[in-house]
């Protein structure tokens, strides 16, 4: 079926541990998210094959809609086209689960040609095994020697501006060539987004040994850099690495016109789309902490910033994330009397079993702690990228949209919501957002085919509004007036109360709800350059947040930590919560759930 003739379509995502289906169809004029499910990933033994999770994941929305997406004994994993409200017009599948690819870079110069591979590399899910250049100080023979000890799954080669050098590229593309030959077994595909005039020899040199993909120059002159065509094909080499994996990855990849492409380089493309929507702040920040990668994806003023980062994760990397992080960088998420050994022991074990939830409430906040952390690291490390930003804040994103079951899936909306407030500190005025079902990744992969959808979901419902959050910048001391709010629902009673210095609060407004919201600012805060604020807000999942704690953010002390951390969950979970007093910690008393946590 030609992609503009499509309606309804199956969006997939195959994680480490979650497999995520969503069932997108056009509602009255409009494409709409209609229903999603989400199950185990069924990669690994003793299933072994994708394709079981995604039928259990097609089975749920069948028993949630009445539409039958499957047919029992078809080779066809989903009915298609759509008939009678049955069926689906198309599928398409994103995927973060299995191994890194290992990736090999030839190129020419550091500076140049080797930064723009990286580029290319940066949005996908691979590890760089090593680099090979003609400046490297290695012999010809050494660089063979080094490409057969990286064993790669896939060979990228870079270098030469169009119309500029090429017998140094022949010369690297030579070595790859010696080195096919040398190799037994499998070889690894080869990526060649390199001189364009050079392509009929490369072509010549390396078809007959490995599997070619050919990308525009990643650098056409010395001034110019463009790496998102060949970030297209490198999803195609990814989606032909997937399908000599184990994990039935190629029979899935089958029914999908574009294979399946890493979940990140398809919230690379949603982003792409997100940027050029009318917001607040420089652009849409997407942080997405999975079991074993995490990646964080940002707009910066319709540019787009990414980066992926292999073995940090919450699941099977937990332990390596641990040696990363450091213990001591998690201690101030945590009560004092939590142990090195007690947070090897959590790594260890869900490093086992990355599927399992936390067993009891100081293991969620172990797990709660390492998420922070990891949204802090890319944060971090993406700072000098984005060139935005004053000292530790971050730039003015909006909005925040969380990914992956740590984030999504909390105890309670407002949960999330103090996660992301927690990790990422924002200033202002933020849209925080949820993307439950990875909708996001698969919204940018149909946009390569038929934007429209990826245009008419992001508008739209395709992402859960979990809260507008207001965080001044400056600070107040514990206990002092900082804000006075004063709530006006479109039905019902106003709402006026005082937010204290080192509170969090949590307003009591349904999801949904337009509210008119006044704020006014102590002397020393302020909003966008402002202390008096009057504007129309939409109440999400988690109602509408006044994050008084300080920018950057106050943490307590270890002596105060408990009483502190349980005053902001109540806060977040809809406790009873008693102000501060200046200069006293006073724990009041709060609901069960949140004293159990951090107790």
């Amino acid at each position: 079926m030609a992609f503009e003739h499509v309606n309804s379509i199956l969006l997939a995502d195959i994680g480490s541990v979650h497999t995520r289906l969503a069932l997108v169809d056009v509602v009255e004029g409009q494409y709409r998210f209609v229903a999603g499910a989400r199950v185990r990933t069924t990669a690994e033994a003793p299933l072994g094959s994708v394709g079981i999770g995604l039928d259990r994941a097609a089975q749920q929305i069948t028993a949630a809609t009445g539409r039958t997406l499957i047919v029992p004994g078809s080779e066809s994993p989903f009915l298609m086209p759509e008939a009678n409200g049955h069926g689906v017009d198309q599928f398409l599948a994103t995927a973060s689960a299995g191994r890194p690819g290992r990736v090999l870079v030839a190129g020419l110069t550091p500076e140049m040609s080797l930064a723009s591979a990286r580029h290319v590399l940066a949005g996908s899910p691979v590890t760089v095994v090593d680099t090979i250049s003609p400046y490297d100080g290695r012999t010809p023979d050494q660089r063979i020697s080094a490409i057969l000890s990286a064993h790669p799954d896939l060979i990228l080669i870079a270098g030469g501006t169009d119309e500029g050098t090429e017998s140094l590229v022949l010369d690297m593309a030579g070595t790859v060539r010696d080195a096919l030959m040398a190799m037994r077994g499998q070889p690894p595909s080869v990526l060649y987004a390199g001189n364009r005039a050079l392509r009929p020899q490369i072509k010549r040199l390396l078809s007959t040994r490995a599997a070619m993909f050919y990308a525009p120059n990643v650098r056409p002159d010395m001034r110019e850099e463009q790496v998102f065509p060949a970030q297209i094909e490198l999803s195609l080499a990814y989606d032909d690495f997937r399908s000599h994996q184990p994990g039935g990855f190629a029979e899935v990849a089958r029914y999908s016109p574009i294979g399946i492409v890493p979940t990140v380089q398809g919230t690379i493309s949603a982003v792409r789309y997100l940027t050029e929507l009318p917001r607040r702040g420089v652009g849409p920040l997407v942080v997405d902490i999975g079991s074993t990668n995490s990646a964080l994806v940002a707009g910066v003023h319709k540019e787009t910033r990414f980066s992926v980062h292999t073995g940090l994760g919450i699941g099977h990397s937990l332990v390596d994330t641990l040696d990363t992080l450091k213990l001591d960088t998690l201690r101030k998420w945590l009560p004092p009397d939590v142990t090195d050994d007690e947070l090897w022991d959590y790594a260890h074990n869900k490093a086992l079993r990355p599927a399992t939830v936390p067993g009891s409430p100081r293991d969620l906040m172990i797990e709660q702690a390492v998420a922070r952390e990891i949204v802090r690291r890319m944060v971090r490390g993406s700072r000098a990228e984005w060139g935005l930003g004053r000292g530790d804040l971050p730039p003015a994103f909006s909005p925040v949209i969380a990914a992956g079951a740590v984030l999504t899936d909390a105890q309670h909306p407002g949960v999330s919501a103090m996660l992301l407030l927690d990790a990422l500190q924002p200033v202002g005025i933020t849209e925080l957002r949820l993307d439950p079902y990875n909708l996001l990744s698969g919204l940018g992969v149909a946009a390569y085919l038929k934007p429209i959808i990826t245009v008419q979901m992001l508008d739209g419902d395709a992402l859960l509004p979990l809260a507008t959050a207001f965080s001044p910048l400056g600070a107040a001391r514990n206990g002092q007036s900082a804000m006075t709010v004063q709530i006006r629902p479109a039905s019902g009673r106003t709402i006026t109360h005082t937010v204290r210095g080192g509170e969090i609060w949590m307003a009591p407004v349904s999801p949904g709800m337009v509210c008119n919201v006044s704020i006014k600012l102590r002397r020393g805060l302020s909003i966008n350059g402002k202390r008096r604020l009057k504007l129309h807000v939409v109440a999400g999942a988690a109602g509408i947040i006044f994050d008084a704690r300080g920018r950057p953010l106050a943490l307590p002390r270890p002596k105060e930590r408990v009483a502190r951390f349980e005053r902001w969950l109540a806060a977040m979970t809809g406790g009873d919560v008693a102000p501060d007093e200046p200069g006293e910690e006073v724990l009041a008393p709060q609901e069960d759930a949140a004293h159990a946590v951090l107790s």
